[in-house]
Formats: C-alpha cells, sequence, structure tokens
C-alpha cells in the first residue's frame, strides 16, 4: 500500500514538473547586491603605527628612616609638593626620650671632663685617664647627634618637587624604615614607552634618525596630538615577543598627560624613498582560506570571483597588495560574505 501512494505521488510531482516548464516558466536566482571598489595605486607609505603607555620622568619613594606609628599623612594622591613640603609625620615620643639621655650622658660626660682637667693639669693623673674622658665626651655628643636627628627625621618632607602618585601609608598605620610613605613623580616631562617588532627597529636608529619625529596621539584627551624627536631604544629584546622598547621624551608643561595613559604613536617618515606606488584594498575585505592563503571577491562580467592575494603592510583600514591584483580590477567591499564562486551581482 505504501509504495502504491509513494509512486502516485511521484507521478503527480512529475506531471506537475512538465506541466510548469511547457508553459514557460522556469525558476530564476536573483542577483545580490554588492558594492565594488576600481583597484588603483597610490604612493607607498613608509609610516608605522604603534601603542604606546605613558610613563612619568622619574619616580621618588618617600619614606621614614626610623620605625614608629605615622600620627599624620598630609598629602593625598594627584596633589602637587613643593620641595621641603610636610609630607608625613610619625610619634616622636621615643625620639624625644632618646634625645633627653644623650643630652643627660653628655653633661655628665662634659662634667666628668672639666673636674680631671684640674688633675691632669697637675698631673696627678695618667695620660691615658685623660683620653678616656675625653672619649666620652665624643662619644655622648655622637649619640646627642644621632638622636636629634632621629627626632628631626620624625617629620617627613619632600625631597623634590613633583605630583603624589601611590600613597601607602595612613594615619596609624606602623612605618618601617625604608617603607615608602608615598612616590613623587616628575611628569614635567615624560615618557612614551612603544615595544617596536625586531624587523622594525632599524627605523629608529639615533645615529640615522635625526629630525625625524613621531605624531603621539592621546584619546583620553580628545584626540589631542604631541610631536617628539627625542628617543632612547633599549639594547636588549624580550626573548618571547621578539621586541625592543623604545621609550620617547616629550615636554608636559602642563601635566595633560599622566603615567599609565594609553596612547597612538604613529612615525613621521616620508613617503618611500624610491616613488613605489603600491595597490591597497579595505582590510575587511581580505579574507584567509582554508589553506591560510588570503583572497578577495572581485566583481567580473556580473559574477563573484575568488581572487588569491599576497598582503604587505597595514595603513590605518587599508591593507597593501603585493600580488593578485592589478589596476582596474574591481573588489567587492560590501556584501562579499554572501557570494560564492561565480554568483550573479549587482553593484
Amino acid at each position: 500500500m505504501k509504495k502504491k501512494v509513494l509512486a502516485i505521488a511521484m507521478l503527480a510531482t512529475a506531471i506537475l514538473f512538465t506541466a510548469c516548464r511547457k508553459s514557460g516558466e522556469s525558476y530564476k536566482v536573483e542577483a545580490l547586491n554588492v558594492t565594488t571598489e576600481t583597484v588603483s595605486a597610490g604612493n607607498a607609505c613608509a609610516s608605522k603605527h604603534y601603542v604606546g603607555k605613558v610613563e612619568e620622568e622619574s619616580s621618588t619613594p618617600v619614606s621614614f628612616t626610623g620605625m614608629g606609628t605615622v600620627t599624620r599623612v598630609c598629602v593625598e594622591e594627584g596633589q602637587y609638593v613643593a620641595k621641603g613640603q610636610l609630607i608625613a609625620e610619625m610619634d616622636p615620643t621615643q625620639c624625644e626620650n632618646s634625645l633627653q639621655a644623650a643630652k643627660a650622658t653628655l653633661d655628665q660626660a662634659l662634667d666628668a671632663q672639666e673636674r680631671m682637667q684640674v688633675l691632669h693639669d697637675s698631673q696627678s693623673i695618667s695620660d691615658i685617664d685623660w683620653v678616656n674622658v675625653q672619649t666620652k665626651v665624643r662619644q655622648a655628643q655622637a649619640t646627642l647627634d644621632m638622636a636629634s636627628k632621629a627626632l628631626k627625621d620624625c617629620r617627613l618632607t619632600a625631597p623634590c618637587s613633583g605630583i603624589i602618585g601611590m600613597k601607602a601609608m595612613e594615619n596609624g598605620m606602623t612605618a618601617l624604615p625604608s617603607q615608602p610613605v608615598c612616590t613623587i613623580l616628575d611628569i614635567t616631562k615624560v615618557k612614551v614607552k612603544v615595544s617596536v617588532p625586531e624587523k622594525e627597529i632599524a627605523l629608529f636608529n639615533p645615529q640615522q634618525s635625526k629630525g625625524k619625529g613621531v605624531t603621539i596621539t592621546a584619546e583620553a584627551l580628545g584626540g589631542k596630538t604631541f610631536r617628539s624627536t627625542q628617543f632612547v631604544r633599549s639594547v636588549q629584546g624580550d626573548a618571547l615577543t621578539h621586541t625592543y622598547d623604545v621609550r620617547f621624551t616629550l615636554l608636559n608643561p602642563g601635566g595633560e598627560l599622566l603615567p599609565g595613559m594609553v596612547v597612538n604613536v604613529s612615525t613621521e617618515d616620508d613617503e618611500a624613498a624610491d616613488g613605489q606606488r603600491t595597490l591597497t584594498v579595505p582590510v575587511r575585505c581580505v579574507q584567509q582560506g582554508a589553506e591560510c592563503r588570503q583572497f578577495v571577491w572581485l566583481a567580473k562580467d556580473g559574477k563573484a570571483c575568488r581572487q588569491t592575494v599576497e598582503v604587505g603592510q597595514t595603513q590605518g583600514d587599508r591593507i597593501s597588495i603585493i600580488s593578485g591584483l592589478a589596476e582596474g580590477d574591481k573588489v567587492i567591499v560590501e556584501g562579499y560574505q554572501k557570494v560564492s564562486e561565480g554568483s550573479e551581482i549587482r553593484d
């Protein structure tokens, strides 16, 4: 029964298909709408683009020389401080007691020296006893000087002018010798660090790059640009990334560029010295095939045609084509996602 029903269905389908063909109706595939761009040659630009990070000119950690309890911190992060300005204070009680004890010891030693002076002048004591008395006076004086300095060091002042970067201490915390209370950053000048691939590090040769500079764009400042011609490059590369650090120095009198800010760095090299002209296409229309080969879609005689290409360097949102295209070719730049080999297209 099932075989009979299946045979009847197939016969009906065949009759319907035959009737359609006789009526002159046929299935037509509509052409796909695409946007094309005619390939043309232009001057090859040698400009390079990198992502950089702003660094301070110098960073000075500020710390107490002794141990004690912090009673007051007078600065906040981002605050400007002048050289000699009070940063923090430590409880001076122990240092004051040590100073008083040192003064008493010195007074005692001086009194003993004065008494022994009379005996020494009358030659009633030996020279060695007189030397011992003078030594005790000098020791007491040295102890007093150290106690005075320790008390003075309970007040921590700025060794230089700058901006407070990191603040690590608060009131009531215990300070240890050489433990930073805060850091003072000098940002009147800043450095912009970029990591340059080893194949491009020759572009930053101090002996051959005099007068040439880079343009630094800070998106955080509304796209404001800066220019620098002074740089220092590292001589030891990163073993993992095969890059070298290059630091560009520029003035920052207004303090706009802050440490940690991400910026775009572009070289200002002239056009290729040999006047070479190259073909470029939008980066987005270059695709990668199964064999890791790049290709683009061309429009030829109303049909899509896949074309393998060899690409070069990127220049913004465009990429140079070394081989595979010629001037006048029409590259599909929009709608290429929906085409296949031989697809009917309309631009």
